[in-house]
């Protein structure tokens, strides 16, 4: 499937050599899965191995490496089928490779995302569009209610201590502990609303000292210094507000507080940190973006109202590529409203916050991969991840709560919602649900 040898051949033992040939190669390959790998993740990864894992001269790499790959994208924060894309690149042409991969991938959803938020934003108050969002968000609700069910029956199984039953066709394992972890989080995430980052540690924190016991008792040195950079951490975290007054005043005439509210106050670098954070952090997959956006976009920053982001994330699953390609729809609202309705100005922020959101995917393989392939193995760190993943379905979840009471208004859309979440959960494709919520919502409200 090219020229050369396979891209396993350098000194790392995964990066590849570019070439005009090979970069063409990745670039051709990548944009076709952009174009039509509409079914999730779950496709993308699918088409990749099917295409690109072979022996000698027929594949860009072997099984054992492209599983790998696959095993250490899932452990790193971000979406799984873009990293594995961009580290099949790097395998393929280096870093070069890795760039081309990622950015013709995400190209086409990138492309439908802004067409879509022209659409919206240009015809969103029309009477038809708002009824055919009056039956989206809803199906939009049902929607993530069904990847959490599917996401929350693998996370469960994982401890040590399950009992089982079945719901359906689906059987369940469920682990007490970390079920105790889920509800936790989202119940903090409903009533309080914290920081999604410091649930997750939590939750890391509280399954290494409820499934390793052993190791903290054999390792008191490592413990304290844990607890006490966690105890520090946590102070600093809840007096932040005053910390920062403090330093304000401490030096005002050093014009460096000035420096720094003006940079914050830049709405650009604001968008693009808060997104480069963001994606730093969800991890799980896509979905775990709308604890994120939710507490911030929509509550603290307040670009977003809550019926906005469920349509943005509607937006989002229409497209063939990874949902969190929805931070190109806040970047265009965002810019969009603040330069007066700005079709070029959307746009730009659209691509600033894309860039800020996908940044740390490339960063993480090109930069970390080797370090993380060495420490996947570790017990205690596949521990701490059990725990972070029974959290991060909590946090959906509990986001979820929030949007629901905006977008299930009456008993018609409750219905929409409970009868899309049982039939994504048993196979339906989201795009098509979308569109069918559109259609419902349009001959509802014309009824009404």
């Amino acid at each position: 499937m090219g020229d050369d040898t396979v891209a396993g051949e350098s000194a790392t033992g995964y990066k590849g050599t570019p070439s005009r040939a090979r970069l063409l190669e990745v670039a051709a390959f990548f944009l076709k899965i952009g174009l039509v790998g509409f079914g999730g993740p779950l496709v993308h990864i699918a088409m990749m191995e099917d295409e690109l894992v072979g022996e000698g001269s027929e594949g860009w790499t072997d099984e054992s490496t492209f599983a790998e790959g696959l095993a250490i994208c899932n452990v790193l924060p971000g979406p799984a089928s873009t990293q594995l894309g961009i580290f099949m690149g790097w395998i393929r042409a280096g870093t070069l490779g890795a760039l081309v991969a990622g950015a013709t991938f995400m190209l086409p959803t990138f492309t439908l995302v802004v067409g879509f938020s022209y659409l919206y934003f240009a015809y969103g108050r029309f009477p038809a569009t708002m009824m055919m969002f009056y039956g989206i968000n809803p199906v939009v609700i049902g929607l993530i209610v069904g990847a959490s069910y599917s996401m929350a029956r693998s996370a469960l199984g994982r401890g040590d201590d399950t009992f089982s039953f079945s719901v359906g066709a689906d059987d369940w394992s469920v682990d007490w502990k970390l079920l105790g972890l889920l509800v936790g989080a989202l119940t903090a995430t409903v009533l309080v609303n914290p920081n999604p980052v410091l649930e997750f540690v939590v939750a890391g924190v509280a399954a290494v000292a409820v499934y390793r016991t052993e190791w903290l008792r054999e390792n008191p040195r490592s413990v304290s210094v844990g607890v006490a950079v966690a105890a520090v951490g946590s102070v600093l975290y809840v007096l932040r507000d005053r910390l920062l007054g403090w330093l304000v005043r401490l030096v005002p005439s050093s014009g460096v507080a000035p420096i720094v509210g003006a940079i914050w106050g830049n709405l650009w670098l604001k968008l693009f940190l808060f997104m480069l954070y963001t994606g730093s952090f969800i991890y799980g997959g896509g979905l775990v973006l709308i604890p994120f956006i939710e507490k911030y976009v929509v509550g603290e920053f307040g670009w977003l109202s809550s019926n906005a982001f469920v349509d943005g994330i509607a937006i989002g699953q229409l497209t063939p590529g990874p949902v969190v390609m929805t931070t190109a729809f806040v970047g265009y609202e965002l810019m969009y409203e603040t330069y007066g309705a700005s079709v070029f100005w959307g746009v730009v922020g659209a691509f600033v916050a894309a860039v800020g959101a996908f940044a740390p995917s490339f960063v993480f393989i090109m930069g970390l991969f080797p370090y993380v392939a060495r420490i996947r193995e570790n017990e205690v760190v596949q521990v701490a991840l059990t725990g972070i993943n029974a959290a991060v379905v909590g946090a959906i979840v509990g986001a979820t709560v929030t949007l629901a009471r905006e977008a299930l208004v009456d008993p018609f859309t409750t219905l929409l919602a409970v009868v899309t979440f049982a039939l994504f959960v048993r196979g339906v494709d989201a795009a098509y649900l979308i569109v069918g919520g559109g259609v419902a919502g349009l001959v509802v409200g014309s009824v009404v």
